[in-house]
C-alpha cells in the first residue's frame, strides 16, 4: 500500500507566471547577496540587510532594520499587510550570516557569486541566502500580483545563527516578539533529498531539532622530555580516553517525527538507506564529533596539558545528563577533566497537523508531483527553536532538491546550489505563502 498522498495542483495563484524571468532575478539578486561578505567571526549583515531592504523599497515594500548591541549586526523586518486579517502573521525567515571559508581550500572565490554552467557558486548559496532569496522573491510576487492576503507575511532576516543566534533570533524574539508575533514560522532546516532513498525524491520537512551539548576534555601530567614517553603522559591518556568515546557505538532508537518519516516511506528499507549515507544518519542517534584539539608547544617535550572538544547533537528525547553520565563511564579515568556546556534548548517540536505543515506538503507536492513530503527533525540547530520555546509552531525546509554531493556543501568547501533548485524553491515558497496566508486559502 502506498504512503504517498494525491498530489494537489499548483495554487491558481501560482500560475501564470513568468518562471524563467523569476530564475534570472533569483539568480542575479543571490549572486549579489553572496558577494557581501556576512562571515563570522566579524559576522558583519549590515551591507546584506541593505541589499534586501533596497530591493524590498524598489518594490513599495516596507522594512525596517533592527540594530544590536553591536555595530557591524542589524536584523531586518519586511511586512506585507493585510486587509482585515483573519489570524496573526506568517513569518518567514532566514538568516544573513554564513560560516567562515579559507579561500585557498576552495576551487573559486567563496565570494565570488559567480553565476556559471547552471550554478550559483559561492559561500551562503545553500546555507542561508539562497533561502533569503526564495523567500525575497515570494515578497516580490506577492506585491506585484497584487495578491489579497487573510493575514500579514513578514519576512525576517537574522544575523549570529551561525553562532548561536544571541543578537539574531534570539535578540528578536526577546526585544522584538511583537513586531512579529507569528501565527506560525517557515525556516531553513529541512530539505529536498534526492538519490537517498528507493521510494523516491523526498522532502524532509522539520518540525523540531536536535539540542547542542559539547564538552571538553582535558588531561594534566608532569611534563618531559620527549625521548621518554610513558603511559601517563597527559596527551597519551586523553587519546586512549578519546579513543573509548569515539569506539562506542551509538544506540540506534527513532524519534516520533522521524519514525512517521520512515513510516511514509515504507518502513525497514527505508531505515537502512537512512542509515547509510553520512547526511541522514544523524537522524536515527546522538552524534559525537570530535572538532578542536590542543596540547603541546615544542616536538620534543611532552606537555603537562592536552585538551579535546566535542560537538554532540542529541536526539530531542535523549536526557542529557544521562548521555553526559554514560560518557562518563566509558572514559573510565578519574584523572580527565569534563568541562560540559549543557543544552540551552527545550526539546519542543511542532505539530503535523498545522496548516503550515500541510501548505508545505502540498506546495511541494504541488510543484515536484513524484516527490514525497514527509516530517523529519534538523540534525543542526536553527532559528526556529526561539519560536517553538514561545508555542509558536515553526517548520523548517530549504525547498530545492538536493544530492548527498550539494550537501557536502553546507558548512564545507566549493558551496553552490544550482538555477533549477533555486528556481524550485522559490515556486514551493511562493506557493505554501498563498496557501497559508493567501486570501480564501
Amino acid at each position: 500500500m502506498s504512503n504517498r498522498p494525491a498530489a494537489s495542483a499548483p495554487h491558481p495563484l501560482a500560475q501564470g507566471i513568468d518562471w524563467e524571468a523569476v530564475c534570472d532575478e533569483a539568480a542575479t539578486t543571490l549572486s549579489a547577496y553572496v558577494k557581501l561578505d556576512s562571515s563570522h567571526p566579524l559576522g558583519r549583515t549590515v551591507e546584506t540587510a541593505g541589499l534586501l531592504a533596497d530591493k524590498l523599497a524598489s518594490e513599495g515594500i516596507e522594512s525596517k532594520l533592527y540594530e544590536t548591541p553591536d555595530p557591524n549586526k542589524v536584523n531586518i523586518v519586511a511586512r506585507l499587510r493585510a486587509q482585515n486579517p483573519v489570524g496573526k502573521a506568517l513569518v518567514i525567515s532566514h538568516h544573513m550570516d554564513v560560516v567562515q571559508a579559507i579561500a585557498e581550500d576552495w576551487t573559486f572565490d567563496p565570494y565570488s557569486g559567480e553565476i556559471s554552467n547552471g550554478y550559483i557558486y559561492g559561500r551562503g548559496t545553500l546555507d542561508d541566502k539562497g533561502m533569503g532569496i526564495m523567500e525575497l522573491m515570494t515578497m516580490l510576487l506577492l506585491k506585484r500580483r497584487g495578491v489579497e492576503l487573510a493575514r500579514d507575511v513578514v519576512m525576517l532576516g537574522t544575523c549570529d545563527e551561525e553562532i548561536g543566534s544571541p543578537l539574531g533570533a534570539k535578540f528578536m524574539v526577546e526585544n522584538h516578539f511583537a513586531d512579529l508575533d507569528p501565527e506560525f514560522v517557515l525556516d531553513e532546516g529541512g530539505g529536498g533529498q534526492r538519490g537517498f532513498y528507493s521510494a523516491g525524491d523526498v522532502y524532509a520537512i522539520s518540525v523540531g531539532e536536535k539540542r547542542a551539548c559539547r564538552f571538553t576534555l582535558t588531561a594534566r601530567a608532569e611534563p618531559g622530555h620527549g625521548s621518554q614517553p610513558w603511559e601517563e603522559a597527559a596527551t597519551h591518556r586523553l587519546v586512549r580516553a578519546v579513543n573509548r568515546i569515539l569506539d562506542a557505538a551509538p544506540e540506534d532508537r527513532e524519534c516520533p517525527p522521524v519514525a512517521e518519516f520512515l513510516r511514509r516511506l515504507g518502513g525497514e528499507k527505508a531505515r537502512q538507506e537512512m542509515a547509510s549515507h553520512r547526511a541522514t544518519r544523524p537522524l536515527l542517534h546522538d552524534t559525537v564529533a570530535l572538532t578542536m584539539m590542543e596540547g603541546g608547544y615544542k616536538i620534543n617535550i611532552i606537555p603537562e596539558k592536552a585538551s579535546m572538544t566535542f560537538d554532540v547533537r542529541l536526539l530531542p528525547d535523549t536526557d542529557p545528563q544521562a548521555f553526559i553520565s554514560n560518557v562518563k563511564q566509558i572514559v573510565n579515568d578519574d584523572n580527565i577533566e569534563f568541562d560540559v556546556q549543557w543544552p540551552q534548548t527545550s526539546p519542543v517540536m511542532a505539530p503535523i497537523d498545522n496548516p503550515l505543515f500541510q501548505a508545505i506538503e502540498q506546495a511541494c507536492l504541488a510543484t515536484l508531483p513524484t516527490s514525497l513530503a514527509v516530517p523529519s527533525i534538523c540534525v543542526g540547530g536553527t532559528d526556529a527553536r526561539f519560536f517553538r520555546e514561545k508555542g509558536i509552531p515553526a517548520y523548517g525546509l530549504v525547498p530545492g532538491m538536493f544530492d548527498a554531493e550539494d550537501m557536502k556543501g553546507y558548512h564545507g568547501i566549493d558551496e553552490r546550489i544550482t538555477t533549477e533548485n533555486l528556481l524550485l524553491g522559490c515556486k514551493i515558497v511562493y506557493d505554501l505563502t498563498l496557501r497559508a496566508a493567501g486570501r480564501g486559502a
